[in-house]
């Protein structure tokens, strides 16, 4: 009975990891595309700030 109990326990430690993994990588992909936004807006504002000085 004890063991059975364990095992279930750690099973669902198991799977509560494998779901947390799997939000992370989700977010790490997230802050990807996140930070190629970033470098295309700064290109932008600089190109229109090129722009304004001529």
């Amino acid at each position: 009975m004890i063991t059975d109990i364990n095992s279930y326990r750690h099973k669902q430690k198991l799977t509560r990891i494998n779901e947390l993994v799997k939000e992370l990588m989700a977010i790490r992909a997230e802050i990807s595309e996140l930070r190629l936004e970033e470098c295309q807006l700064r290109s932008t504002i600089k190109e229109l700030a090129r722009e304004l000085d001529q």
